[in-house]
């Protein structure tokens, strides 16, 4: 049985993910998906479990937080966020997590903890990156990296760019115009104006969250 794994797409489905996808058995996405668009596409291929993710706002309010599946004898626990777990894990053999954009595969206790990493929108020294779990049998499964070369995208964004974000982020707070801002931190109108648009038809995003938006 083989089953694709991905997280934090942000409204990015890539055709790398569609194209590897392509035959798995089901497909576990770990939140933060930013729109519906990609769990439609996501089903063309295979039945999906997915959870809601911090940036998933009003569209995904139906979505639960936690899910539990089990494919030949393996409890499969997902959710978003680690930090949050609050339920009883006894008999999950793999937890799968996203939100840190990490990629990670740590067994622990005799239980694996699997985060995919990130695969939507990313500069280019970031890890982009998604998975393919096989299972064979009760406590027999492989997890396959997959990454996507990332090299040469968002190229037009300034490499201090997360702290061009939060500056821009502190300064909407102070009611300063997407003009005064472009011209405090030295950077075009164009990506002021993006990276207040974002944040203020966000509420809560962080400066990952807008990255994603903006890249």
């Amino acid at each position: 049985m083989l089953i694709g794994i991905l997280s934090d797409t942000h409204g990015l489905l890539r055709q790398e993910v569609i194209d590897a996808f392509k035959g798995v058995d089901h497909i576990i996405h770990a939140g933060d998906i930013d729109n519906k668009a990609v769990i439609d596409r996501l089903e063309e291929i295979a039945p999906v479990t997915v959870v809601r993710g911090n940036a998933d706002k009003e569209w995904a309010e139906n979505l639960p937080e936690t899910a539990i599946e089990e494919f030949l004898g393996n409890k499969i626990y997902v959710i978003h966020n680690k930090g949050k777990i609050h339920d009883d894990l006894t008999g999950i053999s793999i937890i799968i997590y996203g939100h840190s954009h990490k990629y990670s595969l740590v067994e622990k206790d005799g239980q694996v903890w699997f985060n995919p990493g990130c695969c939507g929108k990313r500069k280019p020294e970031q890890e982009v990156s998604f998975a393919l779990l096989e299972i064979s049998g009760s406590g027999q499964f492989e997890f396959r990296k997959r990454v996507i070369d990332n090299s040469g995208q968002d190229s037009r964004l300034p490499k201090d760019i997360d702290r061009i974000i939060s500056k821009a982020m502190d300064m909407t707070d102070k009611g300063k115009t997407h003009k005064e801002i472009a011209k405090k931190l030295k950077i075009s109108e164009e990506l002021a104006e993006s990276i207040c648009r974002m944040y203020l038809t966000h509420p809560g995003v962080d400066v990952t969250g807008i990255l994603q938006r903006i890249s």
